[in-house]
């Protein structure tokens, strides 16, 4: 097994959530809180590869290319014939920082 250093906890503050491409796994990640609870998924949509942000207000997933939204474990909510998930990610947190496990 492999970690791999994501961000800081710090990261996360101005937006609630921190995206970022991660090369050793050849995907785009993104790391966000939703009620204190960490989550870290794809951050490209597998609909058409848009990029996903995270509506803390709303509390959803978001592609800007198409409209789609997904729930918090990646399910889109909007479409319902729409079955792919975002892929989810293993992490651990240590001394403040994250970290996937692969």
């Amino acid at each position: 097994m492999i970690k791999i250093k994501i961000c800081n906890l710090s990261q996360l503050e101005n937006k609630n959530y921190f995206v970022t491409w991660v090369k050793k796994i050849k995907d785009e990640v993104i790391v966000f809180r939703n009620d204190k609870k960490i989550y870290v998924k794809s951050s490209i949509c597998p609909h058409f590869g848009g990029p996903i942000t995270y509506n803390q207000n709303e509390k959803y997933l978001h592609c800007h290319w198409h409209g789609l939204r997904f729930s918090v474990d990646g399910k889109c909510i909007n479409q319902k014939s729409f079955k792919a998930c975002l892929n989810n990610y293993n992490f651990e947190l240590k001394h403040n920082y994250i970290y996937i496990k692969k």
